[in-house]
């Protein structure tokens, strides 16, 4: 018994210490880990930043791609080179280089919005506003919210005396059902001193609200039925609820000249509807309250186009003549005569090609976000792209004026780009930080972060629009606010 008793004790002590063995092995292989973990995520560092030199190494090639015919030009080379006429290169920069200078050789002045003037908590309840828009007036903001949503506040009591005006102002706003998530809005634009009341929101269910946007609106449905449509069928881009596509929207925009409204799908499609003859006395189709006061609007497709992707951004040029699309997986932008039976004319997102006599394909980046300069008649667009890269291009060229770095946008992100009121500054967001980069143009660098601690937002920051009348500056972010920005003092 005393042997057997000994016996066990020998393997307990053994099993002790093979276990003690095995936990001491198992802490050296974590430790090990660890390290590696550690090297290995230096070693990411390192790779990124080595990433973002070489996209700005590739960018100056690209650039440097378009010197051989002004350099021969300028050394006094042969002017009858088949890329040479009347003594300038056809597409180089020699005969923009002056306007880079007289545009953006100038720093500055200092002066744009970075004052959060009011801060309108919980915008849309517990849910996250999506998308924000000034009216023409800049009296009205206007977001969109994953509730299915579209908010119509008058900010500007919010900046009454008291810490509850802006509980106020948001519990004052007008709350419009749109059935889906808004994503994108866009107001009707004043034409001859007059503009008609609507503010048109794209829908994560591809269809397009127009809704009254009058606060002296006495109906009780504010979304607007198209006159003489009649069933839930799509006749033409119109069933009885409105404008609609394939797919969520991406864009809405209103030209600046004529009750025109262009809308962008992920359906690869993109939509001119003719809006008027607004009758806001009433319908005679009861609502589900059984009131009688449903506006009515006419609703004409004028022009439908269709592309292989997705279409991410649009804009319109030129008084509304001329409209601008990219689509996704192009390397081009792609300008649309209105006047012309929308003939279509592309420019490089690459560069310019001067005496190449090629057009480069590749397709790099995505440009998400597409904005026209508000002071030279919209000389200049900026462009938001997937990969931490803003770009400052001349309208109608390939010639790429500015690259704004600095941030982080990937092709996970929804990057949004604004020109200040000046046209000298550019507000843009940042994938990982709860802030707004500002950039001057003319250094190409970012003057100031408008974060938290400015008294900015303290999530992620999903859209961004610029008054092109006043220094106003209007933000909406995940942190369920929404912001408008004034110049301080």
């Amino acid at each position: 018994i005393f042997l057997n008793n000994q016996r066990n004790s020998s393997m307990d002590l053994l099993r002790d210490i093979g276990q003690a063995d095995q936990l001491t092995s198992a802490r050296e292989e974590n430790r090990v880990l660890q390290e590696k973990v550690k090297e290995l995520t230096v070693r990411v560092h390192e790779l990124l930043a080595e990433n973002q030199s070489l996209k700005a190494e590739v960018e100056l090639y690209r650039q440097e791609c378009a010197l051989p015919s002004f350099s021969k030009l300028a050394l006094g080379g042969n002017h009858n080179d088949d890329n040479i006429v009347g003594g300038e290169a056809k597409g180089s920069f020699i005969d923009t280089m002056d306007d880079e200078i007289d545009d953006f050789v100038t720093s500055g002045n200092g002066l744009y919005p970075d004052d959060p003037a009011v801060t309108l908590p919980q915008i849309h309840g517990h849910s996250n506003p999506l998308c924000c828009v000034l009216h023409p007036d800049d009296s009205t903001l206007a977001t969109g919210g994953a509730d299915s949503c579209l908010n119509l506040c008058r900010w500007g009591s919010a900046l009454a005396p008291g810490d509850e005006s802006s509980v106020k102002a948001v519990n004052d706003a007008i709350n419009i059902s749109c059935g889906a998530p808004v994503i994108c809005a866009s107001f009707a634009q004043v034409n001859q001193g007059r503009g008609l009341p609507i503010v048109a929101a794209g829908c994560m269910d591809g269809s397009v609200r127009l809704v009254h946007c009058g606060f002296d609106f006495c109906g009780s449905e504010r979304i607007l039925k198209p006159e003489s449509v009649g069933s839930e069928r799509v006749v033409n881009g119109i069933n009885e609820r409105g404008i609609r596509h394939g797919k969520y929207v991406k864009n809405v925009v209103w030209s600046p000249n004529a009750p025109i409204v262009a809308t962008a799908s992920a359906d690869g499609t993109v939509q001119l509807t003719k809006v008027g003859n607004m009758d806001c006395v009433m319908s005679d189709d009861d609502d589900d309250d059984g009131n009688n006061n449903h506006g009515t609007v006419s609703m004409e497709v004028i022009q439908s186009m269709h592309f292989d992707g997705p279409v991410e951004s649009i804009c319109f040029l030129d008084d509304g003549d001329t409209l601008c699309c990219y689509v996704r997986g192009t390397s081009y932008l792609s300008y649309f005569d209105l006047k012309d039976g929308c003939k279509q004319t592309k420019m490089s997102l690459n560069g310019e090609s001067a005496g190449t006599g090629c057009f480069d394909e590749h397709a790099s980046f995505a440009v998400l976000s597409l904005n026209p300069s508000p002071n030279n008649g919209g000389k200049y667009l900026a462009a938001a792209t997937d990969t931490s890269r803003n770009i400052i291009l001349e309208t109608r060229s390939e010639r790429i004026v500015r690259n704004l770095y600095g941030h982080k946008n990937d092709g996970f992100s929804n990057p949004k780009i604004a020109w200040s009121s000046s046209g000298q500054y550019l507000y843009g967001n940042a994938q990982d930080e709860s802030c707004v980069c500002v950039w001057d143009i003319a250094s190409s660098s970012i003057v100031k972060r408008l974060d938290v601690g400015m008294g900015g937002h303290s999530g992620f920051v999903r859209d961004i629009y610029s008054s092109r009348n006043t220094d106003t500056v209007a933000t909406v972010s995940f942190d369920k606010s929404a912001k408008v920005w004034l110049r301080g003092l």
